[in-house]
């Protein structure tokens, strides 16, 4: 979720915030009180309508945190004339066990007054639980609700006061990745047994990664060097889409097309689901009919989110990059297709990302996996015909010179190891010292880091990993 912290309002914005409130609560009223069709009932979902799409840009987010209502993340502050409007609102959410809606830009009128309509009918927590999935199954695209316990659940390690140094952006990365790495892993164990993903489940994962990143917080790209072999599906699957949101950014996506980017990418892989685990997991060479089988995972992936009803954009997306993203520039990869068929933006998007991600993790039949460098490197070199350039040059732009994992000596005899991007200079990364030049090393317990790496350093030469080990959990210190 974006930041709930208050933040300071324009009188315009406070008022119009407040607006807001009063005619969402009157629209909530009209659909209990009159028919669908009713002239009253569409004027007051027209007016709304309007408002909403003076104050949205890509998404809109109202929600509900302690007494207060946040408009994306600036608190709203009733006017004495609007208390009971806002309790009364915040009853009909608490009542349901709902925290807010999200609102994308494209909404119709149609949309608001299915979903107010729908949301009337919910009586109680234990249905609010399975609203969202109502609504998504309504067909209604573009607002989604928020249950209570998600927000709880995305704010419970928030009490902390809202720090803008290093150090605590890293804690709220490590917090947001791990949220989506074990909440990737009950979404891939779902599809398995549904045989479709859940859409609204993956957006939910794809939202607070998004957030980071648009605010310029960049330790969670640096987080996709963390390389743990037993989480490797659900890791990976999360790599590629936080890669994947990071590229987008530096490519100047809006917010919910990165949104549906970082639900395509965490999805890529779903069709695997349907490879036999001992072929995705066999340490020796695949024979052709294994080959077959992996092949394939496209195809089940786009299969599995066909499934989902209804069609939306999101869907389309999805099925598009499940289907598309190993295939290459040159018209190589697979799945082959018959004539003449251009990947979307989205697909060489993951592409680039998946590779990435791969080639740099544990496999079996690897003496050792390639470094972020390494793999920089393969992709600028030897392999970069197969993927788009522009997006190339947004890997760079996003994972920096020296990505995550990156052991480097400096001008003055330093090891560090690179930790996260430097948005102002890809030189330049933030790092962990790792040998000071005399040879001493810093605590364990007190790592000394460098954020970012000093104008007056300048890296010398990458070390490979036979020559510098590093320390276990040095990424996610």
């Amino acid at each position: 979720m974006n930041d709930m912290r208050p933040t300071p309002a324009s009188g315009d914005e406070r008022d119009r915030g407040g607006v807001l409130i009063a005619r969402f609560n009157g629209a909530l009223r009209g659909a209990r009180m009159y028919g669908a069709q009713s002239p009253t009932l569409q004027q007051l979902m027209s007016e709304l309508l309007e408002l909403v799409q003076s104050l949205i840009e890509d998404e809109l987010s109202m929600v509900v945190m302690g007494d207060y209502f946040y408009l994306n993340d600036l608190r709203l502050k009733p006017q004495p004339s609007q208390i009971s409007l806002f309790r009364a609102l915040m009853s009909e959410f608490e009542v349901r066990g709902l925290g807010g809606v999200r609102i994308q830009n494209g909404v119709s009128v149609q949309e608001l007054s299915s979903f107010l309509q729908m949301m009337v009918a919910v009586r109680d927590v234990e249905h609010g639980e399975k609203f969202p999935e109502e609504v998504a199954q309504a067909g209604i695209a573009h607002i989604v609700p928020v249950r209570a316990k998600d927000l709880q659940s995305d704010a419970q390690d928030d009490d902390e006061p809202m720090e803008r140094t290093p150090d605590a952006e890293r804690r709220r990365a490590q917090r947001t990745f791990w949220r989506a790495v074990n909440g990737t892993r009950n979404l891939v164990l779902g599809a398995a047994k549904s045989g479709r993903p859940a859409l609204r489940q993956a957006r939910r994962l794809v939202q607070p990664m998004v957030d980071s990143l648009m605010k310029n917080e960049y330790s969670i790209l640096g987080l996709t060097a963390i390389k743990d072999h037993d989480e490797y599906t659900y890791a990976h699957c999360v790599n590629v889409s936080v890669l994947s949101i990071g590229m987008g950014q530096a490519l100047g996506l809006p917010r919910a097309a990165l949104a549906n980017l970082g639900v395509a990418g965490l999805l890529h892989d779903i069709g695997k689901i349907e490879v036999p685990v001992g072929v995705l997991q066999k340490p020796g060479k695949l024979s052709p009919e294994e080959w077959q089988l992996v092949r394939r995972h496209p195809l089940e992936g786009l299969k599995m989110v066909s499934r989902m009803p209804g069609i939306t954009a999101l869907t389309v997306e999805a099925m598009r990059v499940c289907f598309e993203h190993h295939m290459t520039m040159d018209r190589g990869g697979y799945p082959q297709f018959p004539g003449p068929h251009e990947p979307t933006t989205s697909s060489r998007i993951v592409a680039v990302a998946d590779f990435f991600d791969a080639i740099t993790s544990h496999r079996a039949y690897r003496r050792r996996p390639l470094t972020s460098f390494e793999a920089l490197s393969m992709l600028l070199g030897p392999e970069r015909e197969h993927f788009d350039p522009a997006v190339l040059w947004a890997l760079v732009k996003s994972v920096g010179l020296y990505p995550a994992g990156t052991v480097m000596l400096t001008s003055t005899n330093h090891v560090v190891l690179s930790v996260s991007p430097n948005a102002e200079d890809r030189r330049r990364p933030h790092c962990r010292v790792l040998v000071h030049p005399d040879g001493s090393t810093p605590s364990a317990d007190h790592p000394e880091m460098w954020d970012p790496m000093p104008a007056s350093e300048s890296v010398v030469r990458v070390l490979q990993p036979e020559e510098h080990a590093v320390p276990a959990g040095a990424l996610a210190a």
